[in-house]
């Protein structure tokens, strides 16, 4: 009966960790798609904004739900490791993402936005994914961006895991 009454109580955390990453990675991932369109002009057509605001949230929900185990049991320093893995990592994920999400919409619609179509030498086109998921992981930690977005994944990460934590925190029922 007590081995039972652990795991139930292991399942419950188990399940809270994964619906703080869920809903704290879809605002994280909402927050975070503003930097690559400041970074990178891609707020320049409406459709355009919005398959990034959908890919930065789904890339969120990826990168806390990845992050969120690893926090539910670090200390800050690791958690701080943590954070600044999270960068290049979400930047990765981002990438990709972006790129398939503006396929879609080029199959969908017929809109071609940036993402899906980069021009090598006219009329030639490459979709490249996971070109652009390293070419975000490299630039968003190796250049002048670092400055401001390594701050920004610490924060995010270290809220995540505060959120956690509180959740976490063993009721007067325990």
């Amino acid at each position: 009966m007590h081995e039972r009454t652990i795991r139930l109580k292991q399942n419950t955390t188990m399940k809270r960790h994964r619906r703080i990453a869920l809903l704290r990675g879809v605002a994280y991932g909402v927050a975070w798609s503003v930097a690559p369109t400041i970074l990178s002009e891609l707020l320049r057509q409406p459709g355009e904004a919005a398959t990034v605001i959908f890919a930065g949230a789904i890339t969120g929900v990826l990168v806390a739900c990845v992050l969120a185990p690893a926090l539910a049991r670090s200390q800050l320093w690791q958690a701080v490791l943590l954070g600044v893995a999270a960068l290049p990592l979400g930047a990765g994920l981002f990438g990709i993402i972006i790129s398939w999400v503006h396929w879609l919409v080029m199959q969908t619609t017929g809109v071609h936005y940036r993402f899906v179509m980069e021009v090598v030498e006219p009329p030639g086109y490459v979709f490249g994914p996971l070109k652009a998921g390293r070419d975000y992981a490299f630039h968003s930690t190796c250049s002048a961006f670092a400055f401001l977005l390594v701050p920004f994944a610490l924060l995010t990460t270290l809220h995540l895991r505060r959120r956690i934590l509180r959740e976490h925190k063993p009721t007067s029922k325990d």
